[in-house]
């Protein structure tokens, strides 16, 4: 028997297709690509850890998303619809974070990073271009380092190689917030820049409910000590097309950092970004996407 969803969806579709059919060939091809477009979210294991994937299964090239510290999966949303009639694209959430598994023992940097990558050759999701935001570009430098058959190109996002102290600098949020309005608040103020869509995504996946009450899903603070490492060896091999975007508002990479990146990677393009610091995707997220979109088109897949 067809169900009520399955016929509302059948007519969705065939009155899409229908208007498109009258609007021409390009429109045509562009909603049935649109329509084919399947959003799959779910957990796969690696080396032991639960980790938490988003998979927008397109049929161009494959991009990487990995996220900062404190966000998971969701968090450059937007850029995947932006991208997902053009790219194949994945997103993962890191150990400590969201829905995925914590981590009850220490564990470095490139370890992570492995435990990622491992999710992708389940996939078999290579080659790809990968960005990567904050401790998700740190986990990229990496791998684009050590494995450079399965990366087309690297995006950082406000990171580059910095002495980095494993502690958070920021205040313990409350262990719970006794309304949606309360939260909000909460986001404003530790992500004042964040635009409503940002707000919005953040109360539907960062938080979960319990009681009336909402809670934070876990936001790093069980890994962030084993994250000190220096990147610099690895930078030193990388030899993909990097794109490095630097909020103006954000003193992370400095100068001195960036002009030696220019001077290390073969490949680099260092743009800084206005009317943002250092949560780039969620506070400016459009200019976000035309900077990636512009990256991606120079990539030789």
């Amino acid at each position: 028997m067809v169900s009520r969803n399955d016929r509302l969806r059948s007519g969705v579709f065939y009155r899409l297709v229908s208007i498109s059919s009258r609007l021409g060939e390009d429109c045509y091809y562009l909603v049935h690509i649109f329509l084919l477009i399947v959003m799959k979210e779910g957990h796969l294991d690696s080396y032991g850890y639960r980790i938490h994937y988003i998979h927008w299964e397109g049929t161009g090239p494959k991009l990487l998303l990995i996220h900062s510290m404190g966000m998971d999966g969701h968090s450059m949303d937007q850029l995947a619809d932006s991208l997902k009639s053009d790219y194949d694209i994945l997103s993962l959430t890191i150990l400590g974070h969201g829905d995925s598994d914590s981590p009850n023992t220490e564990l470095p940097l490139d370890e992570h990073a492995e435990i990622m990558r491992n999710i992708c050759k389940q996939l078999d999701f290579k080659p790809s271009v990968l960005i990567g935001h904050s401790v998700g570009g740190m986990m990229g430098m990496i791998l684009t380092a050590k494995h450079p058959d399965e990366y087309k190109g690297l995006v950082l996002v406000d990171i580059a190689p910095f002495e980095m102290t494993g502690r958070s600098s920021r205040p313990e949020p409350p262990a719970y917030f006794e309304s949606e309005k309360e939260a909000k608040e909460w986001l404003a103020e530790r992500y004042p820049g964040f635009t409503s869509h940002y707000v919005e995504n953040r109360i539907k996946h960062a938080f979960k409910r319990k009681d009336g009450k909402l809670y934070l899903k876990p936001r790093g603070d069980t890994v962030r000590s084993g994250l000190a490492i220096n990147l610099w060896p690895y930078v030193e091999q990388i030899q993909c097309p990097v794109l490095l975007l630097m909020g103006v508002d954000s003193d992370l990479v400095t100068p001195e950092t960036q002009k030696r990146m220019e001077k290390t990677v073969p490949d680099i393009e260092a743009v800084k970004v206005e009317g943002t610091g250092h949560m780039i995707p969620q506070d400016v997220p459009e200019k976000f996407e035309e900077l990636v979109k512009g990256f991606l088109k120079r990539i030789n897949y």
